[in-house]
């Protein structure tokens, strides 16, 4: 399951980021706020930007370091953030 912002390479190669998007259904008076999740492909200035950043988290996990990258809202910085450990059960 995907979650808004993520970033994710998709099978041609490219980047793109998880956005919430609003549906209108034009003529349906009682139709709700409906939300959909989509993949929204980067442009090229960031295409190159996620492959080396992608080139320096696949050096963390080598080192065992789990790290996520996320594009902030207005795609202008990229932070990272520790995977969440799964938790022990007992």
């Amino acid at each position: 399951m995907a979650y808004d912002g993520e970033l994710v390479k998709m099978e041609n190669g490219r980047w793109a980021r998880f956005q919430r998007c609003q549906v209108v259904r034009p003529g349906v008076e009682d139709a709700g706020e409906t939300m959909m999740l989509i993949a929204v492909e980067l442009d090229e200035r960031y295409q190159l930007l996620l492959d080396e950043v992608a080139d320096s988290l696949a050096h963390y996990r080598h080192r065992g370091i789990a790290v996520q990258a996320k594009l902030d809202d207005e795609a202008q910085r990229l932070t990272l953030h520790p995977e969440s450990e799964p938790s022990a059960l007992h």
